[in-house]
């Protein structure tokens, strides 16, 4: 069985991650994600060959003020992205998010779930399913990336992440993603509200 993607696991966290849930804390990123006093569960993962910054933006969002921004400005291949894990049970599932783009060629704005065969994101967990979604406009104007599909059966857990990608390609020069209003519903939640 793949092992969860190595990206993932190659972080190191000052402190140990928090134990997965079935709802998405901070969906709207209403609060600082870095700065909050309450855990907020998302993780942020910065590209090895540095360039990237993750960072709370308290003036754009939607439907309302508040997003979670990625960029990179080095050149080459490179993948920044925050990252929150949670509980999901085998069944339908419908991941979706708002994303503003201001892209660089060779780079895009991603929605990724990595769907895992044990109950929490921990490094031994198997990869039963990825899918992705990414943006499809570029004028910093907001729009809803979506994934729906079926967890597989001894599904557990999930990666959620938010990501700005480069490929090889891409030259240098300032790229973002600005993501907000993650909305996730499962056969563990009765609707796609939370919190």
């Amino acid at each position: 069985m793949q092992v969860l993607a190595s990206l993932l696991l190659a972080a190191a966290w000052m402190e140990p991650l928090p134990p997965p849930l079935a709802v998405l804390r901070n969906p709207d990123f209403d609060t600082d994600p870095v700065t909050a006093t309450a855990p907020t569960n998302w993780r942020w993962y910065l590209d090895s060959g540095t360039g990237g910054e993750l960072v709370w933006d308290s003036s754009v969002g939607s439907p309302t003020a508040g997003s979670g921004r990625v960029r990179n400005f080095r050149s080459g291949a490179r993948e920044d992205f925050w990252a929150q894990c949670v509980k999901l049970a085998p069944g339908p599932f419908t991941l979706r998010t708002a994303v503003s783009s201001q892209l660089k060629a060779n780079a895009s704005c991603e929605l990724r779930i990595e769907v895992l065969n044990q109950a929490d994101c921990n490094t031994s967990a198997g990869l039963l399913l990825t899918a992705s979604a990414v943006n499809t406009t570029n004028n910093a104007g907001f729009e809803t990336l979506e994934i729906t599909r079926n967890a597989p059966l001894h599904s557990g857990a999930a990666w959620i992440s938010l990501i700005h990608r480069q490929t090889s390609a891409a030259e240098p020069g300032y790229s973002y993603c600005h993501f907000d209003h993650v909305e996730w519903d499962s056969s563990l939640l009765f609707s796609s509200s939370f919190e």
